[in-house]
């Protein structure tokens, strides 16, 4: 295969789509920040909220939970992201077979921190943010899962 008919094959997407790839699911997620959410099952929401995207992993062995106001995100519970746009803003779902959590970045999101911080974390999220940017979350990848992407 040349490499004009490999570059064709990988994905290019713009403000709508869907991703199955761990890794570009991971790549979107991580910095989102304060979002709202809505935990939607058999097309029903069941739960909704606002919280911060606190943790991203891929994952056999972690669980997604959303608590107190943070959101713990395992890429494994889901089978692929969907992006797309309602109302001018963007929507981020992720998908499972019955159930949908929907992300939709509040529009101060980059702006706003995670309400409670202990000086240690406060300090060395201080050092992180000063390297990275200031909405930075937590990204793990399983090395047992590498072979899938």
């Amino acid at each position: 295969m040349n490499d004009r008919e490999q570059k064709n094959q990988i994905q290019c997407i713009v403000d709508e789509g869907v991703l199955v790839n761990r890794r570009d699911i991971l790549r979107i997620l991580r910095d989102l920040g304060m979002v709202r959410y809505q935990d939607i099952q058999d097309g029903t929401v069941v739960r909704s909220g606002e919280g911060y995207v606190a943790s991203v992993v891929s994952s056999s062995s972690s669980s997604t939970v959303i608590a107190n106001k943070r959101l713990y995100l395992n890429v494994n519970s889901f089978d692929f992201l969907r992006l797309g746009v309602e109302a001018d803003q963007p929507v981020f779902d992720l998908v499972d077979d019955t159930r949908t959590i929907r992300l939709i970045p509040t529009p101060d999101s980059v702006a706003e921190r995670p309400a409670a911080q202990s000086e240690e974390e406060s300090y060395t999220t201080g050092r992180l943010d000063r390297l990275f940017g200031d909405s930075l979350a937590e990204v793990y990848l399983d090395d047992e899962d590498d072979e899938d992407f």
